[in-house]
């Protein structure tokens, strides 16, 4: 019998016995770990007004905009930090519009595509088209100023609009959807703003709050000077407090404590000495390497890249500068220490080269993309094109409208910032002559351009460096690993682990789920996923965490959402219930005392203090720190008055005001302008906050990414 034959006679006993093994799989972990997907079989990331944000469903938009990210960074891989930036803001994103599309909804609220066509490519495009086309220190690129203005030249943006490559296209697809997000945000928010007032009555109360000086005297006993054996706290009086303060103890999400030990794998001296070794060798390899050869070496070791582009005395790295800029052209330096790696110095290129030059170009389209069709009418006026007759080669043929009518002037670029002038393009433009012309392929068609004028040339260097990481050996991570191992198979309960842990280098954070960063932790994400889907007393296994770093970690305690339990607020409960019962003392004790400030002093073994320049806005005492309750007492006092026992931040104070005097009092008017302009600030904030609060959104965000 054939394998197929048989495949076709057991099929049905074959497919069954899959699904069992499946069920049998699948029912395991089940069991084992008590989850089925991303925890408990409920793969919610958000929950916004009661509904469930799936991330089967959400997941595919965090995707989309990775690959948009990378598509207009012109790469195939984001780094951690860029990844995690796209992340959050997709997720942002989609919380903003669960909550304000039903606003923009009802209120008409939109932004048609002509207004977006007017904010990218009008007279006054948005602000982050200022920025797409600026030079990266504070102007724009020349290429793109228009000379009449000084502002941004939207004929030559427009013109960039239709020769876009990939990437260029990418960027600019997530630039529109940026302006129009932002727009919306604006018309909804103008109409908030717009509602916002300070009452004149409000406005001058405000005003004499702020310019009201008071210059008091005060006697305060501190809390701390009082033992606190010297009072009795019982569990009714805690549960009393508790209950009467419980609002105090609400959490607005789960917060989970975690205590972690850490295993570093560092260099051994065997490993620091064959790095060496490697190093030495390095050098050997390098100093003799044919100039050709110099970049692809530079490449194969862990600098990974090469750079191609020739810089100026004053521009290199410090640590070489001097050093490069007097030497030969295959001249070596190093091997140096430098960011945690050795690093190996050679001078493999001088060239005197302008900093800018004047071009001019020719544009022809291939329609259909048919670049056969056009190609030698292209390569024929490459061939004939010369500075005297290049200016009417362009008005004659080319195709890009704006360019075209000043017979292709595209005006002054700076070496390295001009967009379109990568390193092999550069070399073109910049080495060669005053009327050199080159031809382009891009994705449109063919670019011919002209180098009409060049600035003065100046000596600049290429330098390449070749770099060897200072870091553990395979031998010495894998024994640091091993030992985490060893420490975690022995300690793999909540018990075991505390004891374990006394006399090492134990830490304990609180975390919530949606934590993008742990300090010391250079690729916390896997850490904080696993805290999010274990149970309170569960040790982990060993979690690289970056660095070559290892860590072993138990979940102390979880603090679910809501209020908190009284034994987990214990301690903080009975600091402020000895605070409460020694203040009772104090005051019956100043009381006894009178009204006599010095009366007062003598009897709690105090002393009498002055503070001055006080206002109602001053929130806190000199030395002291906030005290709104002697700040609040003092501005309904008069002067003259002695106060009743305050109960403080610090201890229980007597006051008495000794004199008010306005300070720099100004018009209620401007006060009033202040305000309106500060409360605008928050306002959209605040506003956005409160319709999260109202849509009580849970966020889940972090056990998936």
């Amino acid at each position: 019998m054939s394998v197929l034959e048989f495949i076709r006679k057991y099929i049905k006993w074959i497919v069954g016995l899959i699904g069992l093994t499946l069920v049998i799989f699948v029912g395991e972990d089940a069991l084992t770990s008590g989850k089925f997907f991303f925890g408990g079989g409920d793969n919610t990331v958000a929950i916004i007004n009661g509904k469930k944000v799936d991330y089967i469903k959400f997941n595919p938009q965090i995707q989309t905009a990775l690959e948009r990210e990378k598509a207009s960074m012109g790469t195939e891989s984001l780094g951690d930090s860029a990844q995690n930036m796209v992340m959050q803001a997709t997720y942002k994103n989609m919380i903003f519009h669960a909550l304000l599309d039903p606003e923009f909804k009802k209120l008409g609220v939109n932004v048609p595509d002509s207004e977006v066509v007017s904010l990218m490519l009008g007279p006054n495009p948005a602000p982050d088209i200022y920025r797409m086309f600026s030079d990266g220190h504070g102007g724009l690129n020349k290429q793109f100023v228009d000379k009449r203005t000084g502002g941004l030249d939207m004929s030559m943006v427009i013109r960039y609009v239709k020769q876009m490559n990939e990437q260029d296209q990418a960027r600019w697809e997530l630039t529109e959807d940026k302006i129009k997000e932002d727009d919306l945000r604006a018309k909804y928010f103008y109409l908030l703003l717009n509602g916002i007032c300070v009452p004149d009555a409000m406005a001058k109360q405000d005003n004499d709050d702020a310019t009201k000086t008071y210059d008091i005297s005060y006697v305060l006993k501190r809390y701390t000077d009082i033992p606190d054996n010297s009072v009795t706290v019982t569990d009714q009086d805690l549960k009393d407090y508790y209950n009467a303060h419980i609002y105090e103890y609400y959490s607005q999400q789960e917060i989970r404590k975690v205590d972690y030990v850490t295993f570093a794998a560092n260099p051994t001296d065997i490993d620091m000495k064959n790095i060496k070794i490697n190093v030495d060798s390095m050098y050997a390899h390098f100093k003799n390497e044919k100039p050709s050869e110099d970049s692809s070496f530079v490449i194969g070791t862990d600098a990974g890249t090469f750079d191609y582009h020739y810089h100026k005395a004053g521009d290199l790295p410090a640590t070489i500068d001097s050093i490069m800029t007097h030497s030969k052209v295959g001249d070596i330096y190093g091997p140096y220490q430098e960011d945690g790696k050795y690093k190996i110095a050679k001078l493999t290129g001088i060239a005197e080269l302008p900093d800018s030059i004047k071009y001019s170009q020719i544009f022809i389209p291939a329609p259909n993309n048919d670049f056969d069709k056009v190609k030698p009418f292209a390569d024929s006026i490459k061939n004939v094109a010369t500075p005297e007759n290049f200016a009417q080669l362009a008005k004659d043929n080319s195709k890009d409208p704006e360019s075209s009518a000043k017979g292709g002037d595209m005006g002054w670029v700076s070496r390295g910032k001009g967009a379109e002038f990568p390193a092999d393009l550069e070399h073109q433009t910049f080495f060669g002559k005053v009327g050199n012309v080159i031809q382009l392929k891009l994705q449109q068609g063919f670019l011919i351009l002209c180098v009409m004028e060049q600035s003065e040339r100046h000596t600049n260097y290429q330098v390449g460096i070749a770099m060897k990481n200072i870091e553990p050996s395979d031998s010495t991570q894998k024994a640091v690993f091993a030992q985490a191992s060893d420490f975690e198979g022995k300690n793999h309960t909540g018990d075991l682990f505390e004891k374990a842990v006394g006399q090492m280098n134990r830490r304990v954070i609180d975390l919530s789920e949606n934590e993008a960063s742990i300090a010391g932790f250079q690729t916390p994400k896997e850490f904080i996923k696993w805290t999010y889907t274990q149970k309170e007393g569960d040790v982990s296994d060993v979690i690289p965490v970056g660095d070559n770093k290892n860590v072993v970690a138990h979940i102390m305690q979880v603090t679910k959402m809501g209020t908190i339990p009284l034994e987990q607020v214990k301690e903080q409960v009975k600091a402020q219930v000895l605070k409460e019962k020694k203040a009772e003392k104090v005051i019956a004790d100043m009381k006894a005392a009178g009204n006599n400030m010095a009366a007062v002093a003598q009897k709690t073994g105090s002393k009498v203090d002055t503070a001055k320049g006080l206002t109602f806005d001053s929130y806190s005492l000199p030395t002291l720190g906030r005290e709104d309750a002697v700040i609040g007492t003092m501005s309904a006092m008069n002067t003259g008055t002695v106060s009743q026992p305050i109960k403080g931040e610090q201890g229980v104070y007597v006051i008495r005001v000794e004199n008010t005097y306005y300070a720099n009092k100004m018009d209620f008017h401007i006060t009033q302008m202040r305000e309106v302009e500060s409360k605008r600030n928050t306002a959209a904030n605040e506003a956005y906050n409160a319709l999260e609060k109202k849509a009580g959104v849970v966020s889940h965000f972090g056990r998936y990414y």
